[in-house]
């Protein structure tokens, strides 16, 4: 029994060795992620879900597969909707070689980070936030504006407050 075991695992080793190996020259392939730079500025851990998905979608976008895209125009507006819905949109701005420079995002009823909300609940005690709104403005090359419009109640009041992603009230 173990020379049986012994010569088939002989056998085995001697089939593998045999195996062809056939070479495959692919072309030269470029992979050059251009918008990177637009999601380091306006993404971080506590950035909602949804924008991230929708920011995603916005840095991987080649403009230059669409059929009107022509290099001689110097910019190409792209509007991206969640489910074609005007509540949450990103408006991007690229240039001719599909780089991202400028857009304004909008993000209506998302869920908002720990620090903007102790942020609020240290300053208002008591108060509840009601409605809220996840603001991005990116220009290439500087630093992405991100603040929160939230609308705080308490009985009979009301508050329009504007707070950095940090929990800075604006």
């Amino acid at each position: 029994m173990k020379t049986l075991l012994i010569g088939l695992f002989l056998l085995g080793i001697a089939n593998l060795s045999h195996a062809q190996v056939n070479e495959v020259k692919l072309a030269d392939v470029v992979i050059t992620p251009i918008n990177t730079s637009y999601l380091d500025a306006v993404k971080d851990n506590d950035t909602p879900e949804i924008a991230q998905l929708l920011e995603q979608q916005a840095a991987q976008y080649d403009i230059t597969e669409l059929p009107v895209f022509d290099q001689q125009y110097d910019a190409y507006e792209v509007i991206f909707r969640e489910n074609n819905s005007k509540k949450n949109t990103i408006v991007a701005t690229y240039d001719n070689e599909g780089r991202i420079l400028n857009s304004f995002e909008k993000f209506n009823d998302v869920s908002v980070p720990p620090a903007v909300r102790n942020a609020v609940y240290n300053e208002f005690p008591d108060w509840k936030i009601y409605s809220d709104t996840y603001l991005v403005t990116y220009y290439s090359g500087k630093e992405a504006k991100r603040v929160f419009k939230l609308k705080i109640k308490k009985d009979n009041k009301k508050k329009t407050l504007r707070v950095d992603v940090n929990g800075n009230l604006i």
